[in-house]
């Protein structure tokens, strides 16, 4: 009995050891509990599960977070996971590396009116080990010459988080802005996490997604804690090229992504009023009003969506595309309404969580309310969709799966051409 008794004391002790060698970081903390609903009615109604007509060109580029075609060239600049810009001649099907980048890039866009230069993020990969060190933020490419450089590596100190901010914090545009040249250690920090970004009509305003800014941020698997903790660490902030200044625009969100200027918004000296986010692992998108009548007012365009919302683009009749990265579970959402076990889950490896092949996107007419189309793939031909791009020969698929091979292009359905 007294073996028996001792063997069941050394049992415990190490388990109470390895509960707490594996407690996660102390800035990794679970939020309360939310409750996502079921998938809309529209959104149901528009669902496709057959994926039109595709092909696959370039079948040398690895996973990749975005993809930019420049039509006068016949060219695509792509951002992959192995650190390279990839450039694909989209007449011959052929890609090259094309420029190599600091870290990895992800979300990129072409400077409005001068399409030989190229905006993106250059940040962290779980599992992507750089040359050498360099600082994450915003970069910028020039074509012609293949030279690279930084543009925006640091942020204001923000205001503390709130943790039980349901709709985050807005700033509207011009609200505690702070000088480039004035930012020190006292009053500034590294930008920690540079996800998606979009530039403004005039080319003068930079807006530029933080998902979150703990220590080792970084996309892929890295961000596992952060996407299950569903904690409002996500961040927007704007970069003001023509003033030289930075600003926090809306902070108390979880997972900020995708970010799109509201074109049309603009007022009389081509400044925009909203701008259309995703928070990706909460399955919800939001429109900020940043200024004009409606300053400071956040709006719910989508939520309890059927997938991670991660990167929106637009096509010439300002309907919204946007990626739904993996699809939403039912453990998913039970475990966000139920967060007292998510300290358990955080202990454990995210290699014991099977990896979703689903994926798609939905379709969404210029207010974002509206759900026009959703694809509901099973991954068979394509996996892990980040950013969805309509053009004129089809919808591009970038797909950020780490084992991706080659840029998808999808037909146009029925549905979308009309």
């Amino acid at each position: 009995m007294k073996l028996k008794a001792k063997s069941g004391l050394v049992t415990l002790a190490i388990v109470v050891i390895a509960w707490w060698l594996s407690a996660p970081p102390e800035y990794v903390k679970s939020a309360s509990a939310y409750q996502m609903g079921e998938i809309s009615a529209g959104m149901q109604a528009a669902k496709v599960i057959e994926i039109p007509p595709s092909t696959v060109s370039g079948v040398d580029v690895p996973g990749h977070d975005d993809i930019l075609i420049q039509e006068d060239t016949h060219q695509a600049f792509i951002t992959a996971r192995d650190g390279w810009f990839w450039r694909l001649d989209m007449q011959t099907g052929k890609a090259e590396r094309f420029a190599k980048t600091p870290l990895v890039p992800s979300g990129a866009r072409f400077v409005p009116e001068d399409h030989n230069r190229i905006l993106f993020c250059n940040s962290q990969l779980y599992g992507f080990t750089p040359e050498k060190e360099a600082p994450v933020g915003i970069y910028e490419l020039n074509i012609s010459t293949r030279v690279i450089k930084p543009v925006a590596l640091r942020v204001p100190l923000p205001p503390p988080l709130n943790p039980d901010a349901a709709l985050g914090t807005l700033q509207p545009l011009g609200s505690g802005t702070l000088a480039t040249s004035a930012m020190n250690d006292g009053n500034s920090r590294p930008i920690k996490f540079c996800n998606d970004l979009d530039i403004s009509k005039d080319g003068k305003r930079i807006y530029m997604s933080e998902p979150y800014a703990s220590p080792g941020a970084g996309m892929g698997e890295g961000a596992f804690q952060e996407a299950v903790s569903l904690a409002n660490n996500g961040r927007l902030w704007m970069f003001d090229l023509d003033r030289q200044t930075t600003q926090l625009i809306v902070q108390d969100l979880h997972f900020v992504d995708g970010i799109l200027i509201d074109r049309g918004s603009e007022d009389q000296h081509d400044v925009e009023r909203s701008v259309v986010i995703s928070e990706t692992p909460k399955f919800r998108m939001l429109r900020l009003f940043i200024a004009g009548e409606k300053a400071g007012q956040i709006e719910v365009l989508q939520e309890g969506m059927p997938g991670m919302p991660d990167g929106i683009s637009r096509d010439e009749k300002g309907r919204l595309y946007v990626a739904l990265y993996s699809p939403r579970t039912k453990l998913t959402t039970w475990l966000h309404a139920n967060p007292w076990i998510k300290p358990l889950i955080f202990r454990l490896p995210h290699s014991l969580f099977s990896e979703q092949k689903e994926t798609g996107f939905v379709v969404l007419d210029p207010s974002g309310k509206q759900v026009l189309y959703w694809l509901s793939h099973d991954g068979s031909r394509v996996r892990a969709i980040s950013k969805v791009l309509p053009e004129k020969d089809g919808i591009y698929l970038a797909s950020f799966f780490k084992d991706n091979r080659g840029v998808h292009r999808i037909e146009y359905p029925q549905s979308l051409k009309d």
